[in-house]
């Protein structure tokens, strides 16, 4: 959190709310994210057929740098690790013969469970020791649901358009270290493509700005935050798909607390790293995701493992 707020309050992991909170010196609330920055890269536009579709998501995150406004390890923590694991269902509802200017209209809604370990020591003058701040905790996470997302079809092209929400009914205790939840709510615009150049390459992005509304407990709000994920693939064969993958995230407004701007605080982050696909029968398939952080500003810098199965009914 910033110096005109309290000192370290919380620490969230979340894939729904998927992502990372460690509140000290912040870049929206904790240096975290609602929406889990990484997730949807690989055929980002291309909507899934007509009918209920399964999703099943699994993220691993691990970061033991937290990186400061010029982007060095903050001089705040003499000691600074976190791990997240979440487990996230989504159900996704492409509505059977409904068209909207000529597009199909799906409706999207997830419930992440996530578990969160912290470990963070608050650097103090001499003689004092750290300031122990870490902690566990298990629990839900924030909803996301997305009412109405569009899909048009293309021969080569196929490209998307809607609204995603992230809802504050995750896990949350003002008092807590850590909590799975951040007691805000979200709402973002998004667009993305999928492009077939030839029948064996892919190329997608999904571009996403979000909207924070202020935490009530803390009188914190956070900045409005812009994404750009991608991917690039290549069939090797029929089944197997292998490409590289990532995403940029940069903060595009400042923090406030109770009105008072957060100066020089915005937080940035870029990721790269590569994916496998592989597609087990004509309906199934999984998909495995490495993405490697770095050029962090304000927030934790680490590394993000994903792993994805596709279940259409």
């Amino acid at each position: 959190m910033s110096s005109r707020s309290r000192p370290l309050v919380a620490a969230l992991a979340a894939l729904g709310a998927w992502s990372t909170q460690i509140d000290t010196a912040r870049a929206t609330e904790g240096g975290g994210n609602s929406y889990p920055i990484g997730v949807d890269n690989t055929f980002a536009g291309y909507m899934l057929p007509e009918g209920a579709n399964w999703l099943l998501f699994y993220q691993h995150y691990a970061a033991s740098h937290y990186k400061d406004n010029a982007g060095n390890d903050s001089a705040k923590f003499s000691d600074f690790h976190l791990r997240a694991d979440v487990i996230a269902p989504r159900l996704s509802y492409v509505w059977p013969g409904v068209l909207f200017l000529g597009a199909n209209v799906e409706t999207r809604i997830v419930q992440p469970v996530s578990g969160v370990d912290l470990t963070l020591g608050i650097a103090r003058r001499a003689p004092l020791p750290p300031l122990d701040k870490g902690g566990e905790k298990t629990g839900l996470a924030d909803m996301s649901f997305s009412p109405i997302i569009l899909g048009w079809h293309g021969t080569s092209f196929h490209q998307t358009l809607g609204i995603e929400t992230h809802l504050r009914t995750g896990s949350y205790d003002v008092r807590d270290n850590v909590n799975t939840g951040r007691n805000y709510n979200q709402v973002a615009p998004v667009y993305a493509f999928t492009w077939f150049p030839d029948s064996r390459s892919d190329v997608s992005a999904k571009f996403r700005y979000g909207i924070n509304d202020r935490n009530g407990a803390t009188g914190y709000h956070s900045g409005d935050e812009a994404s750009i994920e991608f991917s690039a693939g290549y069939r090797v064969m029929p089944q197997l798909l292998l490409g590289l993958n990532g995403y940029v995230y940069r903060q595009t407004t400042d923090d406030d607390v109770n009105g008072a701007t957060v100066p020089n605080n915005k937080g940035r982050v870029n990721a790269l790293g590569l994916f496998g696909s592989y597609r087990i029968t004509p309906k199934f398939a999984l998909t495995l995701r490495m993405q490697s952080e770095f050029g962090a500003r304000n927030r934790p810098q680490g590394t993000r493992l994903w792993a994805m199965l596709l279940c259409p009914f």
